[in-house]
């Protein structure tokens, strides 16, 4: 990159750290809400199709209960455990100063 110094550079990238992390963290939450109820309503319709009393039984008296099978329900957790790592990660560089030059003229023979 011409005419970018290095310091502008590591900025840029923490500053995208920053972002992208919260957009990780956000678009995890929504990701599992959404693939949640599409799993829920993928399982009631196999349930509704297998004819089986049984299973049609548990599958009317689980909504009234708020039950549903353990596979269904996605966490979204680690994506906004990723999404927190990689804004720490932007923050920490942000954070880092770099230390001061020496002078030239002050190195010693």
């Amino acid at each position: 990159m011409a005419g970018v110094s290095r310091r502008n550079q590591v900025r840029a990238f923490s500053w995208f750290c920053v972002v992208a992390g919260l957009g990780i963290a956000l678009i995890s939450v929504s990701y599992a809400s959404y693939e949640t109820t599409r799993r829920e309503e993928d399982w009631l319709q196999g349930e509704l199709r297998s004819g089986n009393v049984s299973r049609l039984r548990r599958a009317i008296r689980y909504p009234d209960e708020r039950l549903r099978p353990a596979w269904i329900v996605l966490s979204p957790w680690p994506g906004v455990i990723a999404g927190g790592c990689v804004t720490a990660l932007g923050v920490i560089v942000l954070a880092i100063r770099r230390p001061a030059r020496q002078q030239e003229d002050t190195r010693q023979p």
